[in-house]
């Protein structure tokens, strides 16, 4: 996921299916928090492929069978379709940072670490100044709340109510999602992106 030095995108789609000071405030306010482009999105529109979702049973990223918030815990893919289609709209964002070169792997753990802020003052917002209850966020790789989760115990998790998902467990095309709110997949040599995904009634 790289980026060049873009400016920020106002995106604005399906305007007439949700209170245009939402979208404003919503949008607007994301890019202050430090995102470079975000878009309001139709949740309809989201492609669910299975293949992506059974990718993460290759386990590249160690994470499977440990995590609550990664498969197989989170359950059947069609059940996860189904969930996404409850929700009438969705909020995507992006942020790119710069990097060293593509090697600079502390630069992409720091770039993670401050896009995981961008993802929590945007909760923050939902909760308090927007008044939305009925909210399902989506991040990028594994719940990371914990530093070791209690899956692998067979115990409960810790903190249902703050514990994000991963876009991948839910076998959520990301180039797809992005690219088809005008917002680049790839950013230019030696960046890295990350996207998060909140959908909401």
């Amino acid at each position: 996921m790289k980026s060049g030095g873009m400016s920020h995108k106002h995106i604005k789609l399906g305007a007439s299916k949700i209170m245009s000071y939402n979208i404003d405030s919503m949008v607007n306010d994301v890019l202050s928090f430090g995102a470079k482009n975000a878009a309001i999105i139709d949740p309809g529109n989201i492609k669910c492929v299975p293949a992506l979702r059974e990718m993460c049973a290759l386990n590249s990223c160690g994470k499977y069978g440990t995590n609550w918030m990664c498969p197989p815990a989170t359950g059947p893919i069609d059940e996860l379709t189904k969930k996404i289609k409850l929700y009438k709209h969705g909020l995507v964002f992006q942020t790119v940072y710069q990097l060293e070169d593509s090697f600079d792997f502390e630069g992409m753990m720091d770039a993670k670490a401050i896009h995981q802020k961008v993802f929590d003052k945007v909760l923050t917002a939902f909760k308090d100044k927007y008044r939305l209850n009925d909210f399902l966020p989506l991040g990028a790789g594994a719940c990371e709340i914990c530093a070791e989760c209690t899956y692998k115990n067979g115990e409960k998790c810790r903190f249902p109510d703050k514990a994000i998902a991963s876009m991948e467990a839910y076998g959520i095309d990301v180039t797809a999602l992005v690219t088809s709110c005008g917002i680049p997949y790839n950013n230019g040599e030696s960046t890295v992106s990350y996207v998060g995904l909140v959908l909401f009634n």
